[in-house]
C-alpha cells in the first residue's frame, strides 16, 4: 500500500491539496468576477455554442455536455486546435478557454471570433486571453489561480454552468445550486481517497493495480466525460500510457482488437453509473464476459450519488486521487509535465 512518508517526500507541488480543493471550486460565484452582468438579453439570437481549449482548458466543456446532454437549446461543440468551424458568426457564442492565458492553438481561434464578430466569452487564469479580454471588454470567467489546467476543471464547470443558465442557453434551471450540493456531497466522500485514509481507500488500491502498465478506460455514456479524464490524468499526473474508449462505439471496432495480442501486459478499468439505461448496462456486462479470455478483467468503479451530476462528479475526483497515487507508485512527483513544457519550449 502506498504510505504517507512516500507520499510527502515525492508531492512537491501538493497535488493532494490541489485535488482536496477542487469542490470548493464549485462554489464561487462566477457572476461576480463577470465584467458586465451576463442576463437572458445576452443569449437571444445565440444559435450556436463553440469551445475552444486544448488539454485540461477543454475537459470543463465535456463534463457539462455530459451533464445537460439534454438540456442544450442549442448546439454545442468544443474545438480542439488551431481553427473554428466557418459557421462561426455574429449569432455564435465562442468561448475561448485556457487556464494559463496563453495556448497558441486558443489564441488562435481567439483571432477567427473576432474576425467573424463573434459574441466572445473569455476563461482562464490570466496570460494574454486575459489582458484581451480586459482590452476588448469581453466576458471574463476568471478562473481560480495557482492550479494545474487539469486541476481547475470543476472551477471551469461551475463557471459555464452560471454562464449558460444565466443566458438561458440551457433550459435546466438552479445549476448553481445543484453544483453547491455536489460540492458538499464530495467533501464528505474525498476524506476516502485522501493520503491520510490507510485503510479501505479505494483510490490507492486502484492506483497499486494499475501503476507501471498499460492501460484502458471504458465507461457508458454517462461517465463519458469522466472516463476522459482518468485517461488524462494518468497520462499526466501518472506520466503513464492510458486510453480511453466509450460504449456503444468501442463495441464497434476496439472491441474486436481484445484478440491480439494473445498475451498481454495491460490493465483495464471500467466505470459504470446506475443512471446508465438498461440496454447500454447489459452491453458492457456482455462484453466482459466475450473478453475474459482474451485478458479483459476490469477493475469496475461503481459511481456513487444519489442524482448523475453527483455520480460523475464523484467519478472524476476518484480518478484525480487515483492517478497522482499511480505518480506516486511510480516513484514520481505527479504534478510537473515536463514532456508537455518542453514542447511547448521548442515551438517557441
Amino acid at each position: 500500500m502506498i504510505d504517507i512518508d512516500k507520499i510527502k517526500e515525492l508531492d512537491k507541488d501538493d497535488i493532494f491539496g490541489m485535488i482536496g480543493a477542487q469542490p470548493d471550486h464549485l462554489r464561487r460565484n462566477f457572476a461576480d468576477t463577470m465584467h458586465q452582468d451576463v442576463t437572458a438579453e445576452h443569449g437571444v439570437g445565440i444559435q450556436n455554442i463553440v469551445l475552444a481549449g486544448m488539454g485540461g482548458s477543454a475537459l470543463a466543456a465535456n463534463i457539462i455536455k455530459n451533464w445537460l446532454y439534454d438540456n442544450f437549446v442549442v448546439p454545442f461543440e468544443i474545438c480542439r486546435g488551431y481553427d473554428l468551424p466557418d459557421y462561426i458568426g455574429p449569432n455564435s457564442l465562442v468561448i475561448l478557454s485556457s487556464y494559463s492565458g496563453n495556448t497558441e492553438e486558443t489564441l488562435s481561434c481567439y483571432e477567427k471570433a473576432k474576425g467573424q464578430n463573434a459574441q466572445i466569452v473569455i476563461m482562464t487564469a490570466g496570460g494574454k486571453l486575459k489582458k484581451l479580454a480586459e482590452e476588448n471588454n469581453h466576458t471574463l470567467l476568471d478562473l481560480p489561480e495557482d492550479f494545474q489546467p487539469r486541476l481547475a476543471v470543476l472551477g471551469g464547470l461551475k463557471a459555464l454552468a452560471c454562464l449558460f443558465e444565466d443566458m438561458k442557453l440551457v433550459s435546466s434551471v438552479d445549476l448553481r445550486g445543484q453544483l453547491i450540493n455536489v460540492a458538499d456531497f464530495l467533501d464528505k466522500v474525498k476524506f476516502d481517497m485522501s493520503p491520510d485514509k490507510e485503510e479501505g481507500n479505494l483510490a490507492k488500491e486502484i492506483a497499486v493495480k494499475m501503476a507501471g502498465k498499460v492501460g484502458v478506460i471504458y465507461s457508458g455514456s454517462r461517465l463519458g466525460s469522466a472516463a476522459y479524464k482518468w485517461k488524462i490524468d494518468i497520462n499526466e499526473n501518472g506520466k503513464q500510457l492510458f486510453f480511453y474508449n466509450t460504449y456503444p462505439e468501442l463495441n464497434h471496432n476496439e472491441f474486436q482488437g481484445w484478440m491480439f495480442p494473445e498475451k498481454k501486459e495491460i490493465v483495464s478499468v471500467q466505470l459504470e453509473s446506475s443512471f446508465e439505461n438498461k440496454q447500454m448496462q447489459k452491453r458492457m456486462d456482455i462484453t466482459k464476459k466475450i473478453l475474459k479470455d482474451h485478458g479483459f478483467n476490469p477493475i469496475i468503479v461503481q459511481a456513487k450519488g444519489e442524482t448523475e451530476i453527483e455520480q460523475l462528479l464523484y467519478t472524476i475526483l476518484l480518478g484525480d486521487y487515483v492517478s497522482a497515487y499511480v505518480g506516486i507508485q511510480n516513484g514520481i512527483n505527479p504534478t510537473p509535465v515536463e514532456l508537455v513544457e518542453k514542447l511547448k519550449k521548442d515551438l517557441g
